[in-house]
C-alpha cells in the first residue's frame, strides 16, 4: 500500500476542465489520498495530486508488474484490446494509416491495431514494459507523449489512442493537446477510462464508501483524476475536438474483486467479509441496471480534429 506523501506544491488552482478555481467539495478520502468535485463541472480528482514518491511505491514501475502482462494477462489485455477495436469500428472509425498508441503497455492493442490495418507507434513510461513490447517487435518509446512529441511529426497521424491512461497523467489537458497537433485534419482520437458517474460508482460511494472506509471505484493513488462522459465531452470541446461520441460499458466485476474489495485490501475478518459481500449485494442488480440505462462504470470516447 502506498503511503501518502503530500507536496502543496502539488494542490490544484483551477479545474483541468472548466478552469475554476477552489474550494472543491471533498468526495473520498483513503490513507492519505483526497479526492475532490469541481463544484461547476463535477470533474473528480485527486487535490493536491499524489506525489512522484507515492506513483514510484505502486505497482506500475514494478518488473512483476511487466512479468504479469507478458504471461498471465497477456490472453486478457488481447481481448480487451479487441474490445475497443469493435468499438472504434461501432463508431465508424476504418482502420488504416498511422495510429499511436498512448500508454502503449506491452504492446497488445498495438498489435491487434497492426492486424486491422494501422501502423503503429507506441509512447510507454514503463521502462522495463517499452523494452519488452519492442522485444516483441513493436515501435514503443519510453517516455511521456510530452517528452518524445518532438520526434513525431505534426499531423502525421490518423489515430491517435489512450487506453486506461488519461486518467493518470498529471495534465491530460496538455496530453491531448499535444495528440491534436500529432493528428492530421479528420484524424480520430479514441479514449478508454473509467465513469465516476457510472450508477454503480454512484450508489456504492453513497451507501458503503462513508460505513467501510472502502471504495471500489477510484485506484488511490494512481487514478489523480476521474472524468465521466460530460468531463471528458466538455474538455475535448475546449481543446478544439469536433464529433465527440461517447458509450459506457462494465468493468468486469471480477476485477474488484481481485483488487479494491478483495479480502487482503478489506480485511478476512467478520467485517472486511461483510464489506465485500454488501459491495456484491449492490452489484447484483445495478450491473445489469446500469447496462440498460448506458451508465456503466467505464466510458469510452472518440473525437475527431476539423478537416
Amino acid at each position: 500500500m502506498a503511503v501518502a506523501h503530500l507536496d502543496s506544491s502539488l494542490r490544484t488552482t483551477h479545474c483541468l476542465v472548466c478552469r475554476a478555481p477552489g474550494p472543491y467539495a471533498p468526495v473520498f478520502d483513503r490513507d492519505g489520498h483526497h479526492l475532490v468535485r469541481c463544484p461547476q463541472c463535477r470533474l473528480v480528482f485527486q487535490d493536491p495530486q499524489a506525489s512522484d514518491a507515492s506513483l514510484e511505491e505502486t505497482y506500475y514501475h514494478a518488473e512483476s508488474w511487466t512479468a504479469e502482462l507478458l504471461g498471465p494477462l497477456e490472453e486478457l489485455t488481447l481481448e480487451r484490446a479487441r474490445q475497443q477495436l469493435a468499438r472504434m469500428r461501432a463508431f465508424g472509425v476504418v482502420p488504416g494509416g498511422r495510429l499511436l498508441d498512448v500508454g502503449a503497455s506491452s504492446g497488445s492493442w498495438l498489435r491487434i491495431a497492426e492486424e486491422a490495418g494501422w501502423q503503429g507507434v507506441g509512447v510507454e513510461l514503463g521502462a522495463t514494459t517499452a523494452e519488452a513490447a519492442r522485444g516483441r517487435g513493436l515501435d514503443v518509446r519510453t517516455g511521456t507523449l510530452d517528452a518524445i512529441a518532438s520526434t513525431l511529426e505534426a499531423g502525421s497521424f490518423d489515430a491517435v489512442t489512450f487506453w486506461d491512461v488519461l486518467e493518470h497523467l498529471r495534465d491530460p489537458r496538455v496530453e491531448l493537446g499535444i495528440a491534436r497537433d500529432l493528428l492530421r485534419p479528420g484524424g480520430t482520437l479514441a479514449a478508454a477510462m473509467p465513469n465516476v458517474e457510472g450508477w454503480f460508482p454512484r450508489a456504492s460511494r453513497r451507501l458503503l464508501a462513508s460505513w467501510s472506509g472502502h471504495w471500489e471505484y477510484p485506484e488511490l493513488p494512481v487514478h489523480l483524476y476521474d472524468f465521466s462522459p460530460r468531463t471528458m465531452e466538455r474538455l475535448l470541446v475546449a481543446l478544439g475536438f469536433v464529433d465527440v461520441r461517447t458509450t459506457t460499458y462494465e468493468t468486469p466485476w471480477w476485477y474488484y474483486q481481485r483488487t479494491s474489495i478483495a479480502l487482503g485490501r478489506v480485511g478476512h475478518g467478520r467485517r472486511g467479509r461483510l464489506i465485500r459481500a454488501a459491495y456484491e449485494a449492490l452489484h447484483a442488480p445495478l450491473y445489469p441496471l446500469a447496462r440498460l440505462a448506458d451508465a456503466g462504470n467505464s466510458f469510452f470516447v472518440t473525437a475527431r480534429v476539423p478537416d
